[in-house]
């Protein structure tokens, strides 16, 4: 053996019954083919005519070139699922190789279908993020399937577990797929699943339809050209009773963990892991049959399956949480997915009076309630459906009008989610309540998400208040008429509070991010917000800039008064989005980075337009950014010299390139990243709509009248320091689009501008480690 030579790892191929299983319905249709014909004696005899001893012959070829292509496909399969990865490989004449990281599985699955299921046998069915494709393994042994599927969601949250500790993992049971460490929740018995079924209403009004049709067709003798309607009809019923019953038997509801895991299915077993911070929304429905009962339906948004028709849950992922339950297992289910939300004791409003002439039929159900955690609508009689939608999970809020609502002063308030079978809508109320509602959901939104990142990351915390800080904002908040629990968000230099639909209270820290005397800081922003909104065209306001209203000191704090933006935090809304959304919002950045380009100019030349002494002009771009620099690379010396080889060579490679760089100054935000744009993202149901950036806030000393490039990199560079899945390919992506639009030498002073803010910014290692071991690695080999 060749010393320090890779180690070849060993694959492995799926079960060798594999080729049978995935042809056995090649095996199906020939039985059901030649069986009837085989068992009638008129039929047997025409058989007998042409040749049984052929027609055998015939039939035997078919099966084997079935066994044949089976076996091949079996042959050229492989598998790695080791300490290290995830790969499969397939093909005979072009090979293919899928491998996937570990952090970027989203849940795993084993679907049993009856003929594996005869044999011990399962599917691995492996779901990712960040827009790839699921990978299946077909077909495994029950026990190892279960095996691996517990050691890759092991790993997929963050735990280091090895494979070879798995092998003495327990066998599942054979009909629930039940492991010991598995705890039953809910489990829902036959006669409730038929029970509920048959009381339904998606089963009743179809049978009545056919029933009826049926009962026309034979009275008035047109049976025979009914029969093109009657037979879809009966077919669908048959599909119904299939995907409600057959594949939702014995149920079961379990904790396992890594989170919850449903099993279900009377021929076909389906185990499938429900990650339960991917849960959206929740729909509560009771049909009105199934009031007596206290019977409901829990079905829940789940990202990633809102892609595929999430109401097949005859298929292999469903949308189903419960199939039926009574308020009890309602409850348990909804503590393990909100714990601590009880969805009954929400006090929730009714709508006007005058809803009634719009929708006689069930005004009196359209309600809606909020708490803390969460938003609930309610609607309808005949299916009475309640929708959750915890705040943090608010993927947009738009209201709806239509002409009828318009003359009664009613609207629609939509609290959108990803895509599923939440839709939660508050209907018909008053215009003015509608407005107040969708502006408050958006604060809820916003606080919630901000508190989610805190837990999420204790780290990204900003100092807390001192006692005499919050005695003196509780003061401020008193006189302006506003409160803590109208919180909006908040940085190291501010706390931004919500005053009413159009303006927000902006309460500063005691001491500026540049250790500058606060109120001529703010005064410069508010003379340079006040110019913008003098000077702009009326064209070139669709991008959205911030404007002081009103400052002030109170109690020993300086306060503004800003005006408030439309849309939300393009931050936020990133880790929601699907890949095309996100595409579309990145790719809408760079238009604002051009119209920021195109505001204008307080003052002529290149310029630091707030600060001390500010505005201060200088005679070229390099001496305006060796400046800028001077403070932060001074605090961070000590670091950079420690962690960066040759951080002098470094420096001194960055000046000659920009000292080279001719450019005529535009202005620049400085800080051009995620949190601080907003974004409005689409309407569901308009496709020809896309998200798009429709403003920019927090200027700050950070802003300049400079090279338009130093934003361009911001939007790119920036985007790597977002915490969700697939920002680093998005960051890779919105490159290439800059490359596109801008030529290929952008890219390369999109490199130098790295550096730059690395630089900038690499006074952060003892307050924010994380943006620091950014800065390192922007500038190690640079």
């Amino acid at each position: 053996m060749v010393p320090d030579a890779p180690v070849v790892k060993q694959t492995e191929r799926p079960h060798p019954l594999t080729p049978f299983i995935r042809g056995w319905l090649v095996l199906v249709a020939v039985v059901v083919g030649f069986g009837p014909r085989l068992v009638d004696p008129d039929e047997r005899e025409g058989l007998a005519s042409l040749g049984l001893v052929w027609i055998l012959v015939g039939v035997l070829v078919i099966c084997l070139l079935a066994a044949a292509a089976g076996f091949v496909s079996w042959r050229f399969t492989r598998f790695v699922i080791d300490d290290e990865e995830l790969r499969i490989e397939t093909g005979v004449l072009f090979k293919t190789s899928r491998k996937v990281a570990f952090e970027r599985i989203q849940s795993v699955d084993i679907i049993q279908p009856f003929a594996a299921r005869l044999f011990g046998l399962g599917e691995l069915r492996i779901e990712a993020g960040a827009g790839d494709s699921g990978l299946r393994l077909r077909y495994l042994s029950r026990t190892k399937a279960a095996r691996l599927r517990d050691y890759l969601l092991a790993r997929a949250h963050g735990s280091t577990a090895r494979l070879a500790d798995s092998d003495d993992t327990l066998a599942p049971d054979v009909l629930f797929d039940a492991g010991v460490a598995d705890r039953t929740l809910v489990t829902v018995t036959p006669q409730a699943l038929v029970g509920s079924f048959l009381t339904s209403t998606e089963f009743l009004v179809p049978l009545l339809v056919t029933v009826g049709f049926a009962v026309v067709a034979a009275t008035t003798g047109i049976g025979v050209v009914a029969l093109g309607g009657i037979v879809p009809m009966v077919l669908g019923v048959f599909s119904l009773v299939s995907r409600r019953v057959i594949a939702m038997f014995h149920f079961t509801l379990a904790e396992s963990s890594r989170g919850l895991r449903v099993t279900r299915g009377l021929t076909n077993l389906t185990s499938q892991s429900v990650p339960v911070d991917r849960i959206q929304g929740v729909r509560l429905c009771q049909p009105v049959l199934w009031k007596p009962f206290g019977w409901w339906r829990v079905d829940v948004d789940i990202v990633g399956y809102g892609s595929r028709d999430s109401e097949n849950n005859g298929g292999e992922a469903t949308s189903v949480l419960l199939p039926v339950a009574t308020p009890a297992q309602v409850r348990v289910a909804m503590s393990r997915v909100l714990p601590g939300f009880a969805v009954e004791q929400i006090a929730t409003h009714g709508v006007p009076r005058r809803a009634r002439w719009f929708r006689w039929f069930d005004w009196w159900t359209l309600r809606y309630g909020w708490d803390e955690r969460a938003i609930v609508t309610e609607h309808g009689w005949l299916v009475h459906e309640r929708h959750v939608v915890p705040h943090a999970k608010t993927q947009s809020v738009r209201i709806e009008q239509g002409p009828l609502q318009r003359r009664l002063r009613l609207a629609d308030v939509h609290v959108d989610t990803p895509k599923g079978p939440v839709h939660s809508v508050a209907r018909q109320l008053d215009e003015a309540t509608a407005r107040k509602l969708a502006w408050t959901q958006l604060d809820r939104a916003r606080a919630a998400r901000a508190a989610a990142r805190v837990t999420a990351d204790p780290a990204a915390e900003v100092r807390p208040e001192s006692e005499d800080e919050r005695r003196s904002a509780d003061a401020v908040l008193a006189e302006l008429g506003t409160g803590r629990d109208r919180l909006l968000g908040e940085g190291g230099e501010s706390q931004v509070f919500a005053l009413d639909d159009d303006r927000v209270l902006r309460l500063y820290r005691g001491v500026h991010g540049e250790d500058q005397p606060l109120s001529p800081v703010v005064d410069q922003l508010r003379g340079l917000y006040g110019f913008w909104e003098r000077t702009r065209a009326p064209g070139d306001r669709a991008l959205q800039l911030p404007l002081v209203l009103d400052a002030g000191t109170s109690h020993g704090r300086t306060w503004t008064i800003d005006r408030r933006f439309g849309g939300g935090s393009l931050a936020a809304w990133l880790p929601t989005a699907d890949l095309a959304g996100r595409r579309a919002a990145l790719s809408s950045l760079l238009d604002a980075a051009e119209a920021m380009a195109g505001l204008p100019l307080p003052v002529a030349g290149f310029a630091r337009l707030v600060g001390e002494g500010a505005p201060q002009t200088y005679p070229s771009l390099v001496e305006l950014l060796q400046s800028m620099l001077a403070g932060p690379t001074t605090r961070s010396h000590a670091h950079l010299t420690r962690d960066v080889p040759d951080v002098a060579g470094v420096w001194d490679r960055m000046v000659r390139d920009l000292a080279r760089r001719t450019v005529t100054p535009t202005l620049v935000h400085g800080d051009f990243c995620a949190p601080n744009v907003y974004v409005s993202p689409p309407s569901p149901g308009s496709p020809g709509e896309a998200p798009r950036v429709t403003g920019v806030g927090d200027f700050s000393p950070h802003t300049l009248q400079a090279d338009p490039l130093m934003d361009l990199t911001g939007a790119v560079a920036f985007l790597e320091l977002e915490t969700y899945e697939g920002a680093v390919a998005d960051s890779e992506w919105l490159l290439g689009q800059a490359v596109q639009r801008y030529g290929p030498e952008v890219a390369r002073w999109i490199g130098v501008y790295r550096r730059y803010f690395a630089f900038y910014f690499s006074d952060t290692a003892d307050v924010e480690p994380r943006t620091y071991a950014w800065c390192l690695r922007q500038l190690d080999g640079a």
